[in-house]
């Protein structure tokens, strides 16, 4: 009976499984088009993850800084217990002791307590004034850097989709390639049998179906390693299965060239030269940081303490009495010299300055150079496309009538093979003009970027 209760137990279980097997297994499973996938990793990769922690530090870093000269509040509370009490020798002649006479003498109470509290503020320091603004500068430089971070992010998510894309078309179009193939050579094996073919023929397009074979498993292994970086840059785990809802030719339709192209460059909106110049700006508040530290400091001080004084450990007893001591001032602190070391840290920063407006002017070069590069590049690329589509459709057709003239024993085996050759290579030749076509524009839009 028990067994029987058991096995109704496990088969209810096990119903359940298979009920809802479906159900997980397609919860694990996500579709992304281009833009999504660049949506879901700026919320999801790792590096826009940590670059928005650094955001969440510099902001922590700015009211640290601030904190600094906000009123410093500061409790004490002390207990001593002597167990030797200082000894003070004291000249003898005082208290009638012959000359030269050192009588030892001891001062205090072996219990002692004292409990109090300070305050401080801070007057006048140039180093917190500049560090106040640097903070600030310093927010404004994590920000900057989480925005080039997420345009990197949808770079290269771009990049890797249209290079999932790109395989996937050129898998498409081997398979069909090697399904076409592999019905001539059934045709042509069974023409052989007849006589009406050589054995040669029936072997050349035997190594064609092999080569093909060859060049699908390749491209399925490179479209898995693909899925698996792109898996990586969205932060989605490896055995999370992920899928591109989208085709080559839904990107072509988006292909627009004149409109990218008409788009003005503008530098001081180039977000990596906005970065330069924010470190730049750094740079120069770090050398009036050196500055101001040969100024003085000035800071207000208030105290005030009980001191407790006991032969006996009885601090806690109210009706014993307790001492008060309070104070107030004002404290300068003022640099003299340093052995010279303040002086080499402001001729070090003024180097880094320079450093950095070298950087800044450099970049200004550098980044209208890649404009032009990637504007000239896009041009290219289309051109490149056009010519290779034509090409790819010329070859196609070529290849076509080949076969036709094939089987009617117009051109030989070789003719056939050759043409197929022909076709496949203006595929690839075309595949990757598309891909360039893609990456062009990809590259071209991060640098217009300005957000």
């Amino acid at each position: 009976m028990n067994m029987l209760k058991k096995c109704r137990r496990q088969r209810w279980k096990i119903g359940i499984i298979i009920v809802f097997a479906p159900l997980l297994s397609a919860q694990e499973k996500m579709e992304f088009s281009i833009q999504d996938a660049q949506n879901y990793a700026i919320e999801h990769n790792y590096d826009i993850k940590n670059a928005r922690l650094s955001i969440k530090v510099a902001d922590k870093q700015r009211w640290e800084v601030t904190a600094a000269g906000l009123p410093q509040i500061e409790a004490t509370a002390q207990y001593m217990k002597y167990i030797d009490l200082p000894t003070q020798l004291i000249p003898g002649e005082a208290f009638g002791a012959p000359a030269g006479t050192l009588l030892e003498a001891n001062f205090g109470l072996p219990h002692n307590a004292n409990y109090g509290i300070s305050v401080s503020q801070l007057i006048f320091s140039g180093s917190y004034l500049v560090g106040l603004r640097a903070s600030t500068i310093y927010q404004q430089l994590s920000k900057l850097s989480a925005h080039s971070t997420e345009q990197n992010v949808r770079e290269t998510i771009a990049q890797t989709c249209y290079l999932i894309l790109t395989a996937e078309e050129n898998r498409r179009v081997l398979q069909q390639s090697y399904e076409n193939l592999q019905k001539t050579h059934t045709e042509i094996s069974a023409m052989f049998k007849e006589g009406f073919v050589e054995e040669t023929d029936v072997k050349q397009l035997r190594i064609s179906l092999s080569g093909l074979e060859n060049s699908i498993f390749t491209l399925d292994r490179q479209v898995e390693i693909s899925y698996q970086l792109l898996k990586m840059q969205l932060g989605v785990d490896f055995q999370t299965e992920v899928a591109l809802n989208e085709n080559l030719t839904d990107q072509l339709k988006k292909i627009n060239i004149e409109s990218r192209l008409d788009r003005e460059f503008v530098l001081a909106e180039n977000v990596s030269f906005r970065l330069l110049k924010t470190q730049e700006k750094l740079a120069d508040l770090n050398v009036k940081n050196e500055m101001v530290s040969f100024l003085p400091s000035f800071a207000a001080f208030a105290q005030t303490s009980q001191n407790a004084m006991r032969l006996e450990f009885n601090i806690f007893d109210g009706a014993e009495k307790w001492y008060p001591t309070t104070l107030v001032g004002v404290e300068m602190t003022w640099p003299i010299f340093s052995g010279g070391a303040k002086v080499f840290r402001m001729q070090k920063a003024k180097a880094e300055l320079q450093q950095a407006e070298l950087s800044r002017k450099q970049a200004e070069q550098g980044l209208q150079l890649s404009y032009n590069q990637a504007r000239l590049g896009l041009q290219s690329a289309h051109k490149k496309f056009s010519n290779t589509q034509e090409s790819r459709n010329l070859a196609k057709d070529i290849y076509e009538i080949n076969l036709i003239k094939y089987k009617e024993g117009i051109v030989s085996s070789l003719d056939l093979i050759q043409s197929h050759n022909q076709y496949l290579q203006s595929e690839s030749e075309y595949l990757n003009a598309v891909s360039e076509v893609l990456n062009a524009q990809n590259t071209l839009d991060k640098l217009l970027d300005s957000e």
